[in-house]
């Protein structure tokens, strides 16, 4: 940051990165024959009640920011929602609207990085960062440009990597700037419903193709909106 300017130089090391990783691999993400389920009880705990809040929410608008592959776009989709998926890797994008033509559900997929995503005012009635906000540096930015664009009942989920652990090697390759429990993410969703937050302290990963086994620590939360009051969220 310089004269509180946040730097945006760290994205096209990102971009290149996860380019290159798309490219190489058939499938980075979501290798399990379970990746487009809606069921929860086929997936790990964050991912099963992010589903399972999106499903009693009913279908809507979703933003799912840092796509990837599109996993979590299309699983989305399938539940009825209308989904606009960003990625700031072209090479991720492509394989997104592949994979969503292949199980035959519209997805809107756009190639645009994270921090200068141009967003709709008030459109999204959920709103997905799995595994994406420690690539960002400014957080309390992006996710404030994220309330604009939600409606006053909208639901949340998040997960990036904690500082209780130091990043691996494999991902620290690249710009990562990971968040402290109860840091400014945590602190940005007070007054919230809090409907999960978890620490995940020293978890063993092994899904990402050509990585040694390493583990992770992460932040994760899923908190929905109360409906806009005078004085509370609209005036942060």
């Amino acid at each position: 940051m310089r004269d509180g300017v946040v730097s945006l130089e760290h994205i096209a090391a990102i971009r290149e990165f996860f380019d290159r990783q798309y490219a190489t691999h058939d499938r980075y993400w979501w290798q399990g024959e379970n990746r487009y389920s809606t069921n929860p009880r086929d997936h790990t705990t964050f991912n099963a009640a992010w589903l399972a809040e999106a499903a009693r929410r009913g279908p809507g608008r979703a933003l799912d920011l840092g796509a990837g592959e599109g996993a979590d776009a299309i699983r989305l989709a399938k539940l009825g929602y209308q989904v606009d998926a960003i990625d700031v890797s072209a090479v991720a994008c492509e394989k997104a609207e592949r994979f969503a033509r292949a199980e035959r559900v519209p997805v809107i997929v756009r190639n645009e990085a994270i921090e200068t995503a141009a967003l709709e005012q008030a459109a999204y009635d959920l709103v997905l960062m799995n595994g994406s906000l420690h690539y960002v540096q400014d957080k309390e930015s992006v996710l404030r440009r994220v309330l604009v664009a939600s409606t006053a009942d909208a639901v949340h989920a998040v997960a990036l990597f904690s500082t209780a652990s130091p990043v691996p090697a494999e991902h620290a390759v690249i710009p990562v700037f990971p968040e402290d429990e109860g840091g400014t993410v945590e602190q940005f969703f007070q007054g919230w419903q809090m409907r999960l937050r978890s620490y995940e302290r020293g978890r063993s990963e092994r899904s990402h193709p050509g990585f040694a086994p390493h583990a992770h620590s992460h932040v994760k939360l899923i908190a929905a909106r109360f409906p806009e009051r005078k004085g509370s969220d609209a005036d942060r």
